[in-house]
């Protein structure tokens, strides 16, 4: 298994097109590729046609998975803008590839079996894949197609994110194999010999004591250990500390829910899946959050900041490096709009980080619009997350 990445920004397509996939040519040592991801700024959407066909002509004629994207990920830098261009190739032997792409009207029915998930996206229930998938916002429910892969394929890894830079519904390109569509979302699955090692950096922190729900209606939470929600969440914030009650005022606050409830209870709790807090009930002590809820579920309050967000991003791509069973061979990342220049100020972050603990390892991806990525054992479409897919064979080979 071998990968290589790049990206750079021009406003001209032609000499970018060329020198990122020069990059990637050299990085792959002269050996075609079975797979790229091509993500490429909205101004060169346009032109997308075109740049399909140097990609042809520079690696052969190899499955692509590509979209538009505000910023883009490659060769160790983060390009933030809407001129950049990133190509992530990878020779993937023993690997069987398939592309899909799957819209709206497609989507299975909420009571639908596995089969019919296995039927929309032309892919087997065995051997497990992993999935990488790119939606587009404006016109396929992310939330749904990433719960019915849960549901399809319960044990494969999910990796992805959200289409960005799009002015509206119709605006979004996407690449799936020689085909450029508007809407959906493609991706591919891949089985065989490779191992798809997921990490997500939701950069929040917990704060205050776990607590339970003990009443809710679909997102509204209504109460926390039996006390009204706002009236708990208010608590929580008196008995904290000056900074972090100053990161509530000037920041957001968010709700950690506990990912899996037949876990052993700990005084910390988690996997914490980090959502937002939308609003007060009209009348009563309610409060709205992006998370359909359930009683008896554990909760804990969490905050961001800069210097939060950057610890979890160490702690996440630590455990990981600690826990892979073999050498990583290449990488992606989905990146939220709302990190890089935005939330640290300094450019590049996320990936020196990342090659930091995997120094070597090609890196690829873009900044979304949302990232797709598990929490727990369930996958979620998350904001303000970068959600790294790392890959690398199941098997090692005698050099």
């Amino acid at each position: 298994m071998r990968w290589a990445a790049s990206a750079a920004v021009s406003a001209d397509l032609v000499p970018l097109a060329d020198r990122v996939l020069g990059d990637v040519v050299r990085g792959l040592g002269g050996e075609r590729p079975d797979l790229a991801f091509v993500f490429f700024g909205p101004d060169h959407a346009p032109r997308v046609a075109a740049l399909r066909e140097r990609v042809r002509a520079a690696l052969g004629p190899v499955p692509v998975v590509g979209a538009s994207a505000l910023g883009v990920v490659g060769g160790g830098r983060e390009h933030e803008g809407r001129t950049g261009l990133s190509v992530t190739a990878a020779r993937l032997p023993d690997v069987a590839v398939r592309l899909f792409h799957v819209t709206e009207d497609r989507l299975p029915s909420p009571d639908a079996p596995p089969s019919a998930w296995h039927a929309a996206l032309d892919v087997p229930a065995t051997p497990t894949p992993g999935f990488v998938l790119v939606a587009d916002p404006y016109s396929v429910r992310a939330d749904t197609l990433v719960g019915g892969l849960d549901f399809a394929w319960p044990g494969a890894r999910k990796v992805g994110g959200l289409a960005s830079g799009a002015a509206g519904p119709g605006d979004t390109v996407l690449l799936v194999g020689d085909r450029v569509v508007s809407g959906g979302a493609v991706g591919v699955a891949l089985a065989g010999d490779v191992v798809l090692a997921p990490a997500v950096a939701q950069g929040c922190r917990p704060f205050g004591p776990t607590m339970t729900i003990t009443a809710c209606r679909e997102h509204l939470l209504l109460t926390l250990d039996g006390q009204p929600a706002l009236d708990a969440v208010q608590r929580v914030l008196r008995e904290g500390t000056e900074r972090d009650r100053a990161l509530a005022r000037s920041s957001a606050l968010f709700l950690g829910v506990e990912t899996d409830p037949f876990a052993v209870p700990t005084d910390d709790g988690g996997p914490w899946l980090v959502r937002n807090f939308l609003g007060r009930e009209r009348d009563g002590g309610g409060l709205f959050v992006g998370e359909r809820l359930r009683v008896g579920r554990r909760v804990r309050m969490h905050l961001r900041d800069r210097a939060t967000s950057a610890e979890d991003l160490e702690k996440t791509l630590d455990a990981c490096a600690s826990t892979l069973p073999a050498p990583c061979a290449g990488a992606l990342v989905f990146s939220c709009l709302g990190r890089g220049m935005h939330l640290y100020g300094v450019p590049d972050h996320d990936a020196r980080a990342f090659h930091a603990r995997f120094p070597g390892v090609p890196l690829g991806g873009f900044f979304c619009s949302g990232e797709i990525g598990p929490v727990g054992s369930s996958t979620h479409l998350h904001g303000f997350t970068s959600s790294f897919g790392l890959f690398l064979p199941k098997t090692t080979r005698d050099a």
